[in-house]
């Protein structure tokens, strides 16, 4: 009988050029599906293809990133986790799997996607946070980055911080909750959305991080959402990026 596999994975991202299968021709490219989906050959002696939750980019991370794929064989649950994990090279993980509905696809039943955003927030740099983390020398103020986040809360058009927005049909997304927490020299930003555009988290982060270092102030931060003032993108270093959960 075909069975509906969900499985939740945990990865670094610094060795992959994304999450995705990169189609060009001539080059080799390695990619988290890849390894997956090769892993999945040597469990099941066949070729699969997988859904995912969230396209991440090259050198993202994730701790929460769910996929789905569909397969008829017997064998159980517990023996799929240490099977695949025993093909998985170490920077990729498979935590939990499951059963679900015949139905379910990773991507369109997700209801939002929750990213964290880590900066290391002191003067000198950290080898071991090189490829985790995005170092700010200087002391970040939380209180004027907390007081323009609110502002990207709810159902808005959020063009300003896609890459290549006109490649989208609609840019409007719903924020539910932007979280900024400092813990020692570590600043947590956690964004949860419906949807994420590409490059939308780590645009965010850049313009929040350009107004607590006071680059940008809290008022002109705020015309540059009301689009009454002109501001460039650039986005954070996907080191520090990591899809931590998906809802569904």
């Amino acid at each position: 009988m075909l069975k509906n596999i969900f499985l939740k994975i945990e990865y670094l991202g610094t060795n992959y050029f994304g999450f995705q299968l990169q189609n060009k021709k001539d080059i080799k490219e390695n990619s988290v599906q890849e390894a997956l989906e090769g892993a999945l050959f040597k469990l099941y002696k066949k070729k699969i293809r997988i859904t995912y939750a969230s396209r991440t980019d090259r050198g993202v991370h994730a701790g929460g990133q769910a996929i789905n794929f569909k397969i008829d064989s017997q064998i159980p649950l517990r023996n799929i986790k240490s099977g695949l994990n025993a093909f998985l090279p170490q920077d990729i993980r498979v935590k939990s799997v499951k059963i679900v509905p015949a139905d379910f696809h990773a991507r369109f039943w997700a209801k939002s996607k929750i990213y964290r955003y880590i900066i290391l927030n002191r003067e000198d740099a950290s080898v071991f946070w090189e490829n985790f983390a995005w170092h700010r020398p200087r002391v970040l103020d939380l209180v004027a980055m907390r007081r323009v986040a609110r502002e990207l809360m709810g159902k808005k058009d959020f063009s300003l911080f896609a890459k290549e927005e006109r490649s989208y049909n609609d840019c409007t997304r719903c924020i539910k909750a932007i979280t900024l927490r400092k813990k020692g020299s570590l600043v947590h930003v956690d964004i949860e959305a419906n949807g994420f555009l590409r490059n939308m988290a780590r645009n965010i982060v850049s313009f929040l991080v350009a107004i607590g270092e006071g680059r940008i102030t809290v008022d002109e931060a705020l015309s540059v959402l009301e689009r009454k003032r002109h501001y460039h993108n650039k986005p954070a270093p996907a080191c520090g990026l990591y899809l931590m959960k998906v809802k569904y």
